[in-house]
This record gives C-alpha cells, sequence and structure tokens, in this order.
C-alpha cells in the first residue's frame, strides 16, 4: 500500500498521543501526510493541534469523538478517510476502533493489549477479543499491527531479530525494564497510573514448559547487571508480551521483569493495604468511584513532571538458546535518557519510547514493508526495516552478551 499524502489519524490525546502528534510533526523528513487528532474533548485536541502547529509548523485537523462509541467514530472516520489510525487511547477503547477501521478500510495500530476497566488478574492467554477479528482484517486485506509500543513492541521486534540472526534455537526470553531515573515526585507511575497500579497488584504469569505458570505480585525477583544503569533489582509482572511472544516462540520460557524502586514499594504496599488501590467502587459524595480510579485522579499525570526528571531506562530483551550448538546469551536492548528526551519532544523517556515505535509502524506500512494484509504481533514482522526506521527517528539499540542469565529468587 503506498497512499500519496495519506490521512493519518491519531485517537488518545494523553501524554502518548501528545508525544505522537509531536513526533510526526517534527520527524517528517520525505514523507508526506495528513494528520488528524481525535479526542474525547474539543480542549485536547485544540491544545495539541496549537502546539504542533507552534513548534513545527504541522496543521493537524481537529476532531472530537468518544473511541468507545462505534457507530460514531464510523461517521468520524467516514469524513477522513484514513489510511491508518493510531489507537493511544485507553485500552477499553481498542475493540470498537478495530470496528470501525474495518467498516472504513483503514489500517490500524495499537501500543497495549485489550483491557477493560473492571478487569482483574484477566486469564491467560491474553489479546482473545482482538484475535477474534483477525480474520476479518485478512478478508480486506487490512493491516493490524497490536502493541507496537516500546514493551510490547520493540521488544518483540528484538526477539524476532535474535531468533533470525543470533542464535539457532530459543530456551528462554526475559524481558526486563528497568527505569533508574529520578523526579521530585514522592509518588508517581511513569504511564497511565490506574493501568499500572493494577497491573503491579495482579499475580504475575508467565509461560514455562509450554504452560502458564502464576505466582503472587511480588513473589519473583533477580538481579541483572544493566548497561548504563548497573545492578537492578526487578519483579515478575504479568505483561502483554509474554502472552504474543508464548504463542510465536512457544518452546522458551518467557517472562517479564520490572524494576520497582524501595520507596515505591514501600508506597505501594500501604496505598494497598488501606484500600486505596481497590477496584470496588464506593460512594464519594454524589459519585460512584473505585479507589483506584480516585488515585489516579490524584497522583501528578506523567507529563507535568518531565522535564524535572533526570536519569537513564534501560528496556531490552534477555534471550538464551544455542548458537552452532553452543550455549548463548543475548541482550538486545535500548539505553535512553529522561533529559534527551525531553530536549527531543519535551516528554519522558515512557512517553518518547512508546510513541517513536508507533510512527516507525506507520510509515513501514504505508510504506509497503509492514503492509502485510492480516492482523499481527510485532514478532510477527520483518525487523530489520523496523529496527532501522526507529533508529533514524531517534531510538536506538544495542547487542549485548552478558556472560550467563540470573536465576529469579522466590520470595517467601
Amino acid at each position: 500500500m503506498n497512499h500519496q499524502d495519506p490521512n493519518i489519524v491519531i485517537i488518545g490525546m494523553g501524554t502518548v498521543g501528545k508525544v505522537l502528534a509531536s513526533a510526526f510533526a517534527k520527524k517528517r523528513n520525505a514523507r508526506t501526510y495528513s494528520l488528524h487528532l481525535i479526542g474525547r474533548t474539543e480542549q485536547s485536541t485544540h491544545d495539541i493541534a496549537d502546539r504542533i502547529r507552534d513548534l513545527y509548523g504541522m496543521t493537524a485537523l481537529r476532531h472530537v469523538c468518544d473511541a468507545r462509541q462505534t457507530d460514531s467514530l464510523i461517521e468520524r472516520l467516514l469524513e477522513i478517510n484514513p489510511a491508518i489510525v493510531i489507537n493511544v487511547a485507553t485500552p477499553d477503547t481498542h475493540v470498537s476502533v478495530m470496528r470501525a477501521c474495518l467498516e472504513v478500510g483503514a489500517h490500524y495500530l495499537d501500543t497495549a493489549v485489550f483491557e477493560l476497566p473492571g478487569d482483574f488478574n484477566v486469564a491467560a492467554p491474553w489479546y482473545n477479543h482482538e484475535l477474534a477479528l483477525r480474520e476479518q482484517f485478512r478478508q480486506k486485506g487490512l493491516t493490524a499491527i497490536l502493541s507496537i509500543g516500546f514493551d510490547p513492541g520493540v521488544v518483540n521486534v528484538f526477539c524476532a531479530k535474535v531468533r533470525n540472526d543470533y542464535l539457532d534455537c530459543i530456551d528462554s526470553i526475559d524481558i526486563l525494564c528497568a527505569n533508574a531515573g529520578v523526579h521530585n515526585q514522592f509518588f508517581a507511575t511513569n504511564f497511565n497510573a490506574a493501568v499500572n497500579l493494577k497491573e503491579l497488584c495482579e499475580n504475575t504469569s508467565y509461560w514455562q514448559q509450554g504452560a502458564w505458570q502464576s505466582s503472587p505480585p511480588f513473589s519473583r525477583s533477580m538481579a541483572f547487571n544493566f548497561p548504563a544503569i548497573g545492578m537492578q533489582k526487578l519483579y515478575s509482572v504479568g505483561h502483554d508480551e509474554v502472552h504474543s511472544l508464548s504463542m510465536n516462540i512457544p518452546k522458551a520460557r518467557i517472562e517479564f521483569w520490572m524494576r520497582v524502586g524501595d520507596q515505591f514499594r514501600s508506597t505501594f504496599e500501604v496505598l494497598k493495604n488501606v484500600g486505596m488501590l481497590s477496584l470496588a467502587p464506593i460512594e464519594v459524595g454524589a459519585e460512584r468511584i473505585s479507589p483506584l480510579d480516585f488515585l489516579a485522579r490524584v497522583l501528578p499525570s506523567p507529563q507535568t513532571f518531565a522535564n524535572e526528571y533526570r536519569g537513564t531506562v534501560c528496556v531490552g530483551a534477555l534471550i538464551s538458546g544455542t548458537k552452532t550448538g553452543k550455549p548463548e546469551t543475548v541482550f538486545m536492548h535500548s539505553v535512553c535518557n529522561h533529559e534527551d528526551c525531553y530536549q527531543d519532544l519535551e516528554t519522558q523517556v515512557t512517553a518518547y519510547t512508546t510513541a517513536l515505535p508507533a510512527m516507525a509502524a506507520t510509515l513501514l506500512v504505508l510504506d509497503g514493508e509492514w503492509d502485510v494484509g492480516t492482523m499481527v504481533h510485532p514478532e510477527e514482522l520483518p525487523p530489520d526495516p523496523f529496527l532501522d526506521r526507529i533508529r533514524e527517528l531517534g531510538l536506538d539499540w544495542h547487542v549485548t552478551y552478558p556472560s550467563s542469565r540470573p536465576e529469579p529468587t522466590f520470595n517467601t
């Protein structure tokens, strides 16, 4: 597919939507396109459109629509005639947006798995809601790329690259995410607080010996010596990419690990013990709201302290297996600095590394290299064009060879 000046739609005008729109405006290079912004409120789209016009000289067209309302969204998309829709709204919008894309004939991208606000400890495997629509995308020759942020997203592509070029057989995949940055907030999350805190409350799920395993939160940990940031303690957390990688590399053991700092964890435990992380709605004046949703509203938005974030993040795929019959471990990773991300697009690492992969994938679909005419996860696509493109956009990556893979600790 090779549209002449295609219409690109971004749905969701939160932190990632703002960074994504800025990236499309600033990093256009030779590619031309029209940018359309869809938000739930007039103010959100107005603010972002004004920003990219003033900073980068690009005019984006603004639209207001609740992406959960499929019929209304179809009407809006028919007016726009999009080549591709990038959905960075809340995860509960994914199915409605995909149905709208099928109706209007547009390609589709998102950056996380579908999730309803009340979902908790959802049984494995995930992605059932999205995959139920795969055959419809295939029949219409439309591409849908699921979860193309960083983790999930880039790390999935890392796995594909290692499988293709570095190892003959993969035995284990550990996705490692360590944010060693500091900010001036006592307690804050790096993305949607309700989603981030809920995932830390859930049991961890991981893939081992061809079956799903589960353990209580914070019951599995390990230490890893990262490039740039040194030794960090990580906890096993249930995460999107484990569920797709288990479908596509089923013989490997697969697990996701996240750094959680001591102060963050101690505060998290207090909030959990006093009921502030509960999903059960309670009455607050005339409103019914869960304590977790209330907490998410009062915690600082990641974008509000992006200019004060300092330090480095390292995220990657630690993959062990064999090469020409000998054991080998490869760590394919990216190292990003909060200050550099702010200087480029006025944001912190998490939003930066979610937005740029989505932009890269969009351009690859429009250029035909990732236009596969069906629904896929990133590890099912050719990795090299994508890895080249994210480097061009400012997101570098590296390959190192650790001497060994650390073993998990089982906490009592």
